[in-house]
């Protein structure tokens, strides 16, 4: 079968015009993404880069993260890649015809016939995807999806759909013209082929519907950058740029060299930040995992990413022509600096985000303009700033009080142990709430009774210990923040720390992954993964039953954050007595107590609190305890189960259990 010499000029014509409006797009697309100002390469790394492209990219790890979206998604990415061959030889009929693509042949055996099967199959599966698309948006219709109109997502699967089934009908009529290679490779083709619908006029249908795919395919192309869609583009190479720096550790501001802090204008992001934007599926798996977002607070993730696309769009030719006088900020038209102060940094948003998308970021540069360029911070929190500034803890009691927790312990401060020569395996790094929160100093006591009994060589600092600068910098305050980070190090390395044991999460999160950037290199564990490694090396042996039907609850800085699971919950394991039901927001699907992102220092006022929330799915354990292994999440816990009368839900650290069972 072969095209007529007007065919082939329509489409050549066709193909032109579809390109010229798709290359178009894309070239202000990439232009617009290139006004940012913020510098920041990420070509490092090279090899874990493509591992990550083709873990997340190409077989969409985080997507199978729900199993129905991760199927319709799967049969659909993978209709693309595999009919590429298919698009190329089909379009080549109207220049070539009979024209197939070459393949490999090994040990005489041709990979035409397995490369045909697979696109038949893959075609089949692609419309089984998009009619399970469609029955998701329109007959599930979950909550997340239901943020926008259904008209750009029914538009694009109806183009796939149209492209698959057009593709198999094509191959049937090839089929009946009998021009068709390796049949017995294409059996659905071959199936319909053998309908009487192609019997009449073989030729006719085939042209017919050559021109229906082709038509179908090369519209598909231009309506693509001018859709949400654009995100079949720009998500796979989204996954290629990730961030492969520690979850946990903020971007280092020069404040020597930076005028404006943080960011209220789009182009002062950098390409990379502003790149998720045209990478984002608006899935809605982010809100739908944000904490502040699920009790009613006005956060919603996904918006910041999709508002800074569409801002970048609407603002691209101003910026590009260096017109920005006037043009409203980041604060009106990608999201309300009530919603940035209601965010908890949990990370929910970006560890679901199946694109790598990064939102917190973003809300902390925002923060950081509200807080160093325009003054503004919560009223509430100021005392908080300010008692960190005179007194060197959020609470503001006297830094010299800091060892106070620790009379009639016998723990000696490492200036102490230095002076009396003593040798020292770990510091343990106490904390501010451990220090100065009435309730916490009780685990910090139980912890150094613990370590004791294990013969454990330990000192704190005392009152050389400052606060970290976690809730400082996720404030936005980074001038605080990196005030009391470099002295830390610069007390840390003056003793020559090697091994650092905190017992906040908060607190390990920022000596272990954001320390290093300010000099501060040190092997620093989590008080959890230090017992676990006690047990297990037979230096504690807890044998009494402490009769405890518990859950636990994962702290967002120790789970999300660093990958620290497994570690408590065998802590708890190991004590005779104790029986531990799962909630049902666990592990890295965990809820947050509410007072990450110094949030703990923030009033609730709008909506229900993130912790009474978050002590409903404890009470749906029927569990009469629940265990953690964070100060902030027991200070939280303990608020929760005052003002909602359910003090009967006991409130411990795996540290204070773990003593109970140690004779």
């Amino acid at each position: 079968m072969a095209l007529t010499a007007l065919d082939t000029v329509a489409v050549t014509a066709f193909l032109a015009v579809s390109l010229s409006i798709f290359g178009r797009k894309m070239y202000l697309r990439l232009r617009y993404l290139f006004t940012a100002q913020r510098k920041e390469p990420r070509w490092d790394h090279l090899p874990t880069r493509v591992k990550n492209f083709v873990v997340y990219g190409i077989f969409q790890r985080k997507v199978a993260r729900e199993w129905y979206a991760g199927v319709l998604h799967s049969f659909i990415f993978w209709a693309f890649v595999i009919l590429g061959a298919s698009v190329v030889e089909i379009t080549a009929q109207a220049y070539a015809p009979g024209w197939r693509v070459p393949t490999p042949t090994i040990a005489g055996f041709s990979l035409s016939g397995p490369l045909y099967l697979a696109e038949e199959g893959i075609a089949a599966l692609a419309a089984i995807g998009v009619g399970m698309a469609l029955y998701r948006r329109y007959v599930i219709r979950p909550k997340k999806l239901m943020h926008e109109g259904m008209r750009d997502a029914t538009i694009v699967l109806c183009f796939i759909l149209g492209i698959v089934v057009s593709f198999l009908l094509f191959n049937a009529a090839d089929a009946a013209a009998g021009a068709v290679a390796l049949p017995e490779w294409k059996p659905i083709s071959s199936a319909i082929a053998s309908t009487s619908i192609f019997s009449s006029d073989p030729a006719f249908w085939w042209r017919t519907l050559w021109w229906t795919h082709v038509v179908l395919l090369f519209s598909f192309l231009a309506y693509v950058p001018h859709s949400k869609h654009i995100h079949i583009i720009f998500a796979i190479v989204n996954t290629f740029f990730m961030d492969l720096t520690p979850k946990g550790a903020l971007k280092i501001v020069d404040l020597e060299k930076t005028e404006t802090f943080g960011v209220n204008r789009v182009e002062q992001l950098s390409w990379r930040q502003l790149l998720d934007g045209y990478a984002c599926t608006e899935c809605g798996r982010c809100t739908a995992a944000c904490p502040a977002n699920a009790t009613g607070k006005p956060l919603d993730p996904m918006r910041i990413i999709t508002n800074i696309r569409d801002t970048l769009n609407d603002q691209g030719a101003a910026i590009v022509g260096g017109h920005v006088e006037g043009l409203p900020d980041m604060f009106e038209t990608v999201h309300s600096d009530e919603g940035i102060w209601a965010c908890t940094t949990c990370y929910a948003c970006v560890y679901e985000c199946p694109v790598m998308n990064e939102h917190v970021p973003k809300i902390i540069d925002m923060r950081r303009n509200l807080v160093l360029t325009q003054g503004k911070i919560p009223p509430e929190s100021m005392d908080m700033l300010r008692n960190i500034e005179t007194n060197y803890n959020p609470w503001g009691i006297g830094w010299d009080q800091r060892g106070r927790w620790a009379e009639g312990l016998g723990v000696r401060t490492v200036a102490e142990a230095i002076a009396a020569n003593e040798p020292i395996d770990i510091l343990y790094w106490v904390g501010c709430a451990a220090s100065f929160d009435d309730r916490n100093r009780k685990v910090a006591q139980a912890f150094a009774r613990i370590l004791r009994k294990a013969g454990v060589r330990f000192a704190i600092l005392g009152a050389e210990e400052k606060c970290t600068g976690d809730p400082a910098r996720r404030i936005g305050n980074e001038y605080l923040a990196q005030t009391m980070i470099r002295a830390n190090v610069t007390t840390l390395n003056q003793y020559g720390v090697k091994r650092i044991v905190a017992s906040c999460p908060h607190c390990f999160n920022a000596i272990k992954n954001e320390y290093p950037e300010f000099g501060g290199t040190y092997e620093v564990v989590h008080h959890s993964q230090f017992l676990q490694e006690l047990i297990r090396e037979g230096r504690l042996t807890p044998t009494r039953d402490v009769l405890q039907f518990l859950t636990y609850h994962d702290p967002c800085y120790l789970g999300r954050y660093n990958d620290v699971y497994d570690e408590p919950r065998d802590v708890l394991h190991r004590i005779p007595g104790v029986r531990v039901v799962e909630m049902r927001e666990c592990r890295d699907h965990g809820f947050c107590c509410g007072a990450g992102g110094a949030r703990m220092w923030m009033d609730e006022r709008t909506g229900e609190k993130v912790n009474h929330r978050r002590l409903s799915h404890i009470e749906e354990t029927q569990a009469n305890a629940v265990a953690t292994a964070c100060p902030y999440c027991l200070i939280m816990f303990d608020d929760a189960t005052k003002t909602k009368n359910r003090e009967d839900i006991r409130r411990f650290d795996i540290a204070e259990l773990l003593e109970r069972s140690l004779p």
